[in-house]
């Protein structure tokens, strides 16, 4: 009887074990999310979007999840970053806030970098990385809650990004 608890224990300790680590090893994480452009203050300025995410998502053992990769929005009124940076990184530690940027700026025709930070926006979202709001930062790397623009997603209209508790 002890024999064949200590082997169903064995068992059911190895099951945990391999769902712990599958569970905690980060997975890759490629998504594209429908959003919303828009400025605050004003009914002017609004373009649907797409928002595309890729790098590497990894739950953690208090509950949080954290994200690090690569950003691009797809959009004809979306502030483009500068011709010279390179690609815009996020890299969210489960805190729903993080900056979204592009850390280096490129020198020369060969591909020659070197260290520079633009920041893009700000971005806060939720417990799950579900749902996020953007605050896009103007040329000066200024925000204002009266005209600001902003970025929410998933969202299909303005009214819908307002009513997101991001925004």
């Amino acid at each position: 009887m002890k024999r064949k608890i200590a082997v169903l224990l064995t068992i059911v300790s190895m099951i945990v074990s391999i769902f712990s680590f599958w569970y905690f090893i980060p997975k890759r994480y490629s998504e594209t999310v429908n959003g919303v452009y828009y400025q605050l203050g004003t009914e002017g300025i609004i373009e649907r979007i797409k928002v595309h995410l890729d790098g590497k998502l990894q739950n953690h053992i208090n509950g949080k999840r954290t994200f690090k990769g690569v950003i691009n929005f797809e959009g004809s009124k979306i502030p483009q970053i500068p011709k010279d940076r390179t690609e815009l990184k996020m890299h969210y530690d489960g805190h729903n806030f993080t900056t979204i940027f592009s850390g280096f700026r490129i020198i020369d025709d060969k591909g020659r970098i070197e260290p520079n930070i633009f920041t893009y926006g700000w971005v806060y979202t939720d417990d799950k990385f579900s749902e996020f709001t953007i605050k896009v930062m103007n040329d000066d790397d200024q925000w204002s809650p009266l005209n600001g623009h902003m970025i929410t997603a998933p969202a299909k209209d303005r009214q819908e990004a307002m009513k997101s508790p991001r925004s």
